[in-house]
């Protein structure tokens, strides 16, 4: 019951997600992403060990589909499951279960790859990429911010938008003990795009002081 979208910035070398919900504290159990592996995204009804698993796999070196078929095979609720993944290459690949809340989508273009589900349109991962594809030259976290902001803009959850998150992975001076270059979240809200916008907007603030 959630939108994603995991995009890529090789230049710079980060990786960063951005996802709202309907549900509460969205940030807690869909996004994960390490740096030099990737990111993956699980929700529908979610099983958060999923996210974890999968970054293992990558960091061995499985492309994002094997590791992703070698997941949910131990998986018995695969089917209500709705994953997207992309590895440090930009390679991707995603996973809609025939029993996750409809409307349901996914969609991925050059830099970038979104899915949804409890949506109030399909096109939503499509207008996610495009706006993030639109705003890279930016900044990622421009991009991944304008993402979210877009499909919230055309109603996004069905429920009503009520947590969202932001995280970019990167290499920082601690690591491999801690690669967070940003890790926002909104738990609850009744606009979660815009009061992260707002925490957003003050990091900015913050750094260019």
């Amino acid at each position: 019951m959630t939108y994603s979208i995991i995009g890529i910035d090789k230049e710079r070398d980060i990786l960063g997600i951005a996802v709202v919900s309907g549900s509460i504290a969205v940030g807690s159990r869909v996004p994960w992403a390490r740096y030099g592996v990737g990111g993956v995204v699980t929700q529908a009804y979610t099983n958060p060990a999923l996210g974890p698993i999968i970054l293992e796999l990558l960091k061995k070196g499985l492309e994002p589909r094997k590791a992703m078929d070698i997941a949910l095979a131990s998986d018995e609720g695969k089917e209500y499951r709705q994953i997207a993944i992309m590895d440090w290459n930009g390679r991707v690949a995603f996973h809609c279960g025939k029993m996750i809340p409809k409307e349901y989508s996914a969609y991925y273009s050059k830099n970038s790859i979104a899915i949804a589900n409890l949506v109030v349109s399909e096109e939503i991962p499509k207008v996610m990429c495009k706006a993030f594809e639109e705003t890279i030259t930016i900044s990622l976290e421009e991009a991944l911010f304008e993402a979210i902001r877009e499909a919230h803009a055309i109603g996004g959850d069905k429920r009503g938008d009520r947590s969202a998150a932001i995280i970019v992975v990167g290499k920082t001076e601690y690591t491999p003990y801690y690669d967070k270059v940003i890790d926002i979240r909104v738990d609850y809200a009744e606009n979660p795009v815009e009061k992260l916008g707002e925490i957003y907007n003050r990091i900015i603030s913050a750094h260019t002081r």
